[in-house]
């Protein structure tokens, strides 16, 4: 496995919940596959998210406020302004990006500065999603909200399900969460209309746009594409829980428990794709088919796709 230094690096500990510290698997060896990911040292923190707007603009946040980086060049702390455990990114663009977390935390990064945005909530963050003129965030205990007009605003909702992730679509937002739900959050009425899966009553925790739909992960291998209020199962996947999702070139990649890392070429027929260790990964970002970035639990961070980047291949200096 290549090990790349983060020049100076000096990130805080993790917390003891959530952190899961395994060896390293035994086809992680020079020759193999597996080794072939770079793999970057950045500590014991959980890192819980990564987003970007392109190969040169990317960004991973994590426990303790923890905000790092990547420029094209190098992979740099940046100062948050929080010890608040961030579980979300979103990136629109050089000049603006959001984060969110724990404790109702809203980060907002302009002009290369990130700012608290004033809290509306307590509860707990743990999606964002952003464009150039609006953003909506998603937590616990069913709290949704939605960024307009220089104002975060509380959207009233029925119901008060866990949400684990948001993504647009030609239908407008989607988060999902617990038992399965699929909640529509509407931005010009700062309104959220829940449903759920058909038969899938399980935890979902990822989401990302494909073509006019979405694609949502979870739990036993929940993978589903959705378009216009109508969702179809993929099936091929084991029953691992799912945590991350990304498109590039009209392949999918997924991210889960135990280094799970799997490819779906146009989204179907998945090949699993071995990583070096069994961390659980938790989110996944793709630049282009040939620059993912991957983090999860216990410092994980991993570039690739091996055979594509690796060693030889460049990447993080």
């Amino acid at each position: 496995m290549r090990i790349v230094p983060l020049l100076s690096l000096l990130l805080m500990a993790a917390s003891a919940c959530d952190q899961v510290t395994v060896p390293s698997r035994g086809d992680a060896g020079p020759d193999s596959l597996a080794s072939l990911w770079e793999s970057v040292d950045a500590g014991p923190t959980n890192f819980n998210a990564v987003s970007g707007s392109a190969a040169d603009n990317v960004f991973i946040v994590g426990d303790q406020g923890t905000i790092l980086h990547w420029d094209g060049t190098a992979l740099l702390p940046e100062a948050s302004g929080t010890t608040a455990n961030l579980r979300a990114v979103a990136v629109w663009s050089d000049s603006l990006a959001y984060a969110v977390g724990e404790q109702g935390t809203i980060l907002r990064r302009q002009d290369g500065v990130w700012s608290m945005d004033v809290p509306v909530t307590s509860a707990v963050l743990n999606a964002v999603w952003a464009n150039d003129v609006a953003a909506a965030a998603v937590g616990e205990q069913g709290v949704a909200l939605v960024f307009a007009g220089g104002v975060w605003t509380v959207v009233p909702n029925p119901r008060n399900d866990n949400y684990y992730a948001i993504t647009d679509s030609n239908s407008g937002l989607q988060s999902v969460g617990s038992l399965g739900v699929v909640s529509h959050i509407d931005l010009p009425t700062k309104s959220i209309t829940p449903s759920s899966l058909p038969g899938y009553t399980k935890l979902l925790a990822g989401a990302t746009r494909s073509g006019a739909g979405a694609i949502f992960v979870g739990v036993e291998g929940g993978y589903f594409f959705w378009s216009a209020g109508s969702a179809t199962k993929v099936e091929g996947l084991p029953s691992v829980f799912l945590r991350g999702v990304a498109v590039a070139d009209g392949d999918v990649w997924v991210v889960g428990h135990e280094g799970f890392v799997a490819e779906l070429p146009g989204g179907q027929n998945p090949t699993i794709v071995p990583t070096p260790d069994s961390r659980w990964l938790v989110g996944i970002y793709a630049a282009s088919a040939a620059d993912l970035w991957i983090v999860g639990r216990s410092g994980t961070i991993l570039r690739g796709p091996p055979g594509v980047r690796g060693v030889g291949a460049g990447g993080v200096p």
